[in-house]
């Protein structure tokens, strides 16, 4: 009887001890919510468990003013958020989710600044049931980005996504989708690299109208705007205010790094690297020209012996894009069986009209790499697929 009174004494404590705060403690986050003109005053951010939470606007936790201007503090519990920061310019609202979202939140405390943009609301037209829109950069149309478009049981929004599409020289796409809900999220990098995390000055586009609606014979036209990740240079005006200064002793100088975590670091198209597994090499059209800004994808063969097409709709985070050269350098995991292919969208079956190819070095389309080595010289021919 004693040894079980003193168990139930034992639990009781411990729950005593979370009631009254002494289990772990709350993370302490600072940062400073920017619009293009300078920091945004009486700016919020709000922390969201979920996905469903984020979407509902329900179960956040919100931040209470700095110091300064624009400056936010927010106290978290440890755990998995969606960051997203509001607040008006004047009658204008503005709007920024953080591209790492979900943000791992531990122990250490963060200095994390927003860079927060426009909106326009979505515009509802009859049509082909999708989505379309056009995507800007300091008010021009951003041509050359991809767009990628992903189901709200996506959760994490990275990686290729349900279908990408490059944007057109005026910054349109489109996609033709089933009704539902879904998240548009553009990108582009400013040098060619793989598919990998987004690096300095390349550009990250959320709009706040995500999730899209998608009704029947309906098109949802969307306006995103994009920032420069970690360059407030590059994002403020000219004529903006910058409070940066000396920050606290112990403050964090830097931003979270605001990348895309668990894809394929980038290789940065610098040949083969002692003890990496990888794929280089070049593609070019059938008169032996150079093919610039295509995706070349490899997919693992998991067993499966034969190329079959609906590969083509599966998603792989072994992605590289082709530089002004034709060249491609793709990191892997490790070594085995992959399909090659280069094309101009993934996600879908080929297009009319789009240039693609397979990998010719056999009848399967498949490379064979060994653990720790590079395969280079590879070279994938592309044509335009006839209507």
């Amino acid at each position: 009887m004693f040894h079980w009174f003193r168990i139930v004494t034992l639990i009781a404590c411990f729950l005593t001890s979370l009631w009254t705060g002494q289990a772990l403690a709350d993370t302490f986050i600072e940062g400073i919510v920017f619009s293009t003109k300078g920091p945004i005053a009486d700016a919020v951010v709000h922390a969201y468990p979920d996905v469903a939470s984020l979407f509902n606007k329900k179960n956040g936790i919100s931040s209470r003013p700095g110091e300064k201007p624009g400056q936010f503090k927010l106290s978290l519990p440890p755990g998995n958020y969606y960051l997203v920061a509001e607040g008006m310019v004047g009658d204008t609202a503005m709007f920024s989710y953080h591209g790492i979202n979900p943000i791992s939140i531990t122990d250490q405390s963060h200095w994390m600044p927003f860079f927060a943009l426009e909106t326009p609301p979505v515009r509802f037209e009859p049509g082909t049931t999708g989505i379309s829109g056009t995507v800007y950069y300091k008010g021009a149309a951003l041509a050359g980005g991809t767009v990628s478009v992903y189901p709200l049981s996506d959760k994490q929004f990275r990686g290729m996504g349900l279908f990408t599409n490059s944007l057109d020289e005026d910054g349109r796409f489109y996609f033709d989708l089933e009704p539902g809900y879904y998240v548009v999220i553009a990108r582009k990098r400013q040098q060619y690299s793989t598919m990998g995390p987004l690096g300095p000055k390349d550009l990250f586009c959320y709009p706040a109208t995500n999730p899209i609606p998608v009704e029947e014979d309906v098109i949802s036209d969307i306006h995103i705007n994009c920032y420069p990740r970690n360059d407030l240079e590059g994002f403020l005006d000219k004529d903006a205010i910058d409070p940066r200064g000396r920050k606290q002793e112990g403050r964090r100088t830097a931003s979270l790094q605001d990348t895309e975590i668990n894809l394929v670091p980038d290789p940065g198209l610098q040949g083969p690297r002692t003890g990496v597994t990888g794929i280089s090499g070049r593609v070019l059209d059938l008169e032996g020209n150079p093919q610039a800004g295509l995706y070349v994808a490899a997919y693992p063969a998991n067993g499966n012996l034969l190329f079959q097409m609906h590969i083509l709709r599966l998603m792989t985070k072994f992605i590289a894009k082709t530089d002004d050269n034709g060249r491609f350098s793709i990191m892997l995991d490790g070594g085995g069986m992959y399909y090659l292919v280069a094309r101009e969208i993934l996600g879908q079956a080929p297009d009319s009209l789009e240039r693609y190819g397979l990998f010719e070095g056999n009848a399967n389309h498949s490379i064979e790499v060994a653990p720790g080595e590079q395969e280079e010289a590879v070279t994938i021919f592309v044509d335009r697929i006839m209507p």
